[in-house]
């Protein structure tokens, strides 16, 4: 129910207590009747029972009634629409709020989805959207899905760990899941459900309590992250070194400065395949600067000049923008 309904519902009731207020105050100034019995009979006059009447009335009471009954009889009637215009005007926009929302989702190839928008999933989803990464998000809160609804995202209601939840919000054409739920077992039980659906989807992991990120990696997630132990790390190291903090911060969120850090995947068509750093001109070439190498389950940090670049590196690079752009296309 939208604010301007719920003023409208609230205004409707306020109306039906102040003919009950004026209907009691009637009856006991024109009939002189107590409290009770004159609320008594605005009561049964209002809501047409038809019980007996509590008192006889006189003339005045009588016409007084006549329109206590016509303007009771109709506050009733229109609190009764109003509410139920209300519900109906919620369960329309719901429906029509999903069906959007799976609509969207149908269009989605190779994005993320994030399980969970608690603190974390909410953190996770605004670095999507600053980063304009496609996305979607299943949460089983109504009023934080009614939030990511009404900014028009990708949504879908319901329980992470049933099947049909996860092939709704389009696991099986998803290229990352990243599980933010605040249970461990609830996180792994997600996982095995995606690998299942889709075994070559990439899967981040939290991890809620200490110890369950081996369980975690075993359920198939390819990273998995303590934010308490990430948390703590990075206050640490904040206090030793901040000024290195300050740099990496800037250069992955790519604001203050105008370097960024990216990897970029060589592919087999890549005429940097075959190359070494020195041969390809990298730095030369792109204005980049390779800060790691990784070949399998193997880095090489700060490689050498003669570095050969194999179809299947990922490059960690840093550079401008504009020029992490370009090593991302040359390396297609």
């Amino acid at each position: 129910m939208d604010v301007k309904r719920r003023r409208i519902v609230l205004r409707s009731i306020a109306l039906g207590f102040l003919v009950i207020l004026v209907g009691t105050i009637g009856y006991m100034v024109i009939e002189g009747q107590s409290a009770l019995n004159a609320f008594y009979m605005t009561a049964i006059t209002v809501t047409t029972v038809g019980f007996r009447e509590a008192f006889d009335l006189s003339p005045p009471g009588q016409l007084f009634t006549i329109v206590l009954a016509f303007g009771g009889v109709g506050v009733i009637l229109l609190i009764a629409s109003e509410f139920a215009r209300a519900m109906l005007d919620t369960d329309i926009r719901r429906m029509i709020g999903i069906r959007r929302d799976l609509t969207m989702i149908k269009k989605l190839s190779n994005h993320i989805v994030v399980l969970g928008y608690g603190r974390m999933g909410r953190a996770v989803v605004e670095v999507l959207r600053e980063r304009g990464v496609s996305f979607a998000v299943v949460d089983l809160d109504s009023e934080r899905v009614h939030d990511l609804e009404e900014e028009h995202q990708a949504v879908v209601r319901g329980d992470a760990t049933q099947d049909g939840v996860l092939r709704a919000v389009g696991v099986a054409r998803a290229g990352t899941l990243i599980t933010c739920l605040a249970d461990d077992a609830h996180n792994v039980y997600a996982i095995l459900l995606a690998k299942q659906i889709n075994p070559e989807i990439t899967v981040i992991a939290r991890a809620v309590e200490d110890g369950a990120e081996e369980r975690l990696r075993l359920a198939g997630a390819d990273r998995v992250l303590n934010p308490y132990r990430v948390g703590g790390t990075r206050l640490a190291i904040t206090a030793l070194k901040p000024t290195v903090t300050d740099f990496i911060d800037a250069s992955l969120s790519g604001s203050s400065i105008e370097l960024e850090l990216a990897e970029v995947v060589v592919h087999p068509s890549s005429d940097l395949a075959g190359k070494t750093l020195a041969g390809a001109e990298v730095r030369q070439r792109f204005g980049i600067i390779v800060v790691a190498l990784k070949r399998g389950e193997e880095s090489t940090f700060n490689p050498g000049p003669h570095e050969r670049i194999e179809a299947g590196d990922v490059l960690v690079a840093l550079g401008p923008l504009q020029a992490l752009e370009s090593i991302e296309q040359a390396t297609q």
